[in-house]
């Protein structure tokens, strides 16, 4: 723990809204991809409108440029992952074996809001409100 830091320094706890429809509760492992998810808690909040692939996961685009990190194939409902090809922050509606990502961490509570999003609903991960 660094001075002055109150909770974890490995986990931390983001929300992930959709616009109109609720919000869910997220927690990025640091250890896991400690670049991506600084990089990623850094950029907070990011929004933009969702994109499904296939029926495997629910995605945003973020803009950020980041590289290959500790990359996994193997994703299961609830995770949360970036990846590097096109800057995206990707929310996993059901189990996955999928093209390289870095691991993030996972939805902890109320993923039912991110699996309900269509194309087009606004997407906003941000810190939680105090």
């Amino acid at each position: 723990m660094q001075p002055g830091n109150t909770g974890s320094v490995s986990r931390f706890k983001v929300t992930i809204e959709v616009a109109n429809k609720g919000s869910a509760s997220a927690e990025f492992v640091r250890h896991l991809a400690p670049l991506t998810s600084n990089a990623i808690l850094k950029s907070l909040p990011l929004q933009d409108r969702v994109h499904r692939y296939a029926d495997k996961f629910v995605y945003i685009e973020t803009g950020l440029v980041i590289g290959a990190e500790k990359q996994r194939t193997q994703f299961r409902r609830g995770d949360v992952a970036y990846l590097t090809s096109n800057g995206s922050v990707c929310v996993f509606v059901k189990d996955a074996m999928v093209q390289p990502m870095n691991p993030l961490g996972m939805i902890t509570d109320n993923i039912k809001v991110v699996e309900s999003s269509q194309p087009g609903d606004v997407m906003i991960v941000k810190k939680p409100s105090a």
